[in-house]
């Protein structure tokens, strides 16, 4: 018996490898299969535990269009149609409708990446619950490849609940929901904020933090505050300062329990203070503040060193 569920385990594997190259195959196809776009991606050098991570970031991204269920082929493509697009996000949608339309003998690893980035761009900016990462920021293997997003993910019931229930899906509409929320809580003025300070990218992010801000957890609160204060001076609040700028909102796209949100507010108090009684900008005391504590362990300088040269929380 288990010898005939191993054959047919192989049979299977055969049976779709010969057959994902056949005519009339297209990267759409690859896409709504979990196996083929595992395939898809060995055949163009990203194997491992890096292949599972991208094929997690795509299956939540195309899970969020569903209803928390698997799209098919004809249900994918109906929903990106439909998308109620404007803008770069329309240019963006064009390029991916014509990417998942190539034949598979026509793929390239470009195109594969592309479709992908689109894919997790498009499900942040209207599907539900997706909150992204840079690549960079994450892995830096996914970044040289091409990738630009990571998908977090989030597994916070409350958090979910903001995603889920609160935070808009329209773009317009989360755009309303910022400015509104911005002004509300005393953090600046939103409509002054071009997209090369908030990219679109981001917008779903920083409608987290607000939201979170709000009516979120004690302790996230606690962390939220320590952020406005780092985003004031002279007892004006601007969480988009162009002269000392800061994103330390985007810490929300991670999925911190109450003990880490708890020790990463007690280190943005101590570079609160090392900013303010050395005059210096956020940035600088920040790295500061993380090297100091860096400091008894390599493993620990590492990812400070990294952090530091990525910018993370300050691009």
């Amino acid at each position: 018996m288990k010898r005939y569920l191993i054959f047919c385990s192989l049979l299977c594997a055969l049976v779709f490898s010969s057959s994902a190259f056949a005519s009339g195959v297209k990267l759409i196809d690859y896409m709504v299969s979990s196996s083929g776009l595992l395939e898809l991606l060995s055949s163009h050098g990203i194997k491992g535990v890096e292949a599972k991570q991208v094929e997690s970031y795509v299956f939540t991204s195309l899970n969020s269009f569903g209803a928390g269920k698997n799209l098919s082929k004809k249900e994918l493509s109906d929903v990106i149609s439909k998308l109620p697009v404007t803008g770069q996000d329309a240019g963006i949608r064009k390029e991916l409708q014509m990417l998942l339309d190539k034949s598979s003998a026509d793929i390239k690893k470009e195109d594969v990446v592309k479709a992908i980035n689109n894919i997790i761009y498009l499900a942040n900016r209207h599907g539900k619950s997706v909150i992204i990462t840079c690549a960079d920021c994450v892995s830096e293997s996914l970044s040289k490849s091409g990738f630009k997003f990571t998908v977090e993910n989030i597994k916070n019931a409350g958090t979910m609940k903001l995603l889920n229930d609160v935070i808009p899906s329209n773009p317009k509409d989360l755009q309303h929901f910022i400015a509104s929320k911005v002004k509300r809580l005393g953090l600046g003025d939103y409509s002054r904020v071009t997209p090369d300070v908030v990219s679109p990218a981001e917008e779903k992010t920083l409608a987290l933090f607000l939201a979170s801000y709000e009516s979120g957890s004690n302790e996230f609160k606690s962390m939220a505050n320590s952020i406005k204060r780092l985003s004031t001076k002279n007892g004006k609040t601007n969480l988009f300062d162009s002269s000392d700028p800061n994103k330390l909102w985007k810490l929300v796209a991670s999925d911190l329990s109450s003990q880490e949100v708890q020790k990463i507010s007690s280190t943005l108090s101590e570079v609160e203070t090392l900013a303010a009684k050395e005059k210096l900008k956020v940035e600088e005391a920040f790295n500061r503040i993380l090297r100091k504590k860096a400091e008894t362990s390599g493993e620990l300088l590492e990812r400070y060193k990294q952090i530091k040269s990525r910018r993370c929380f300050f691009k």
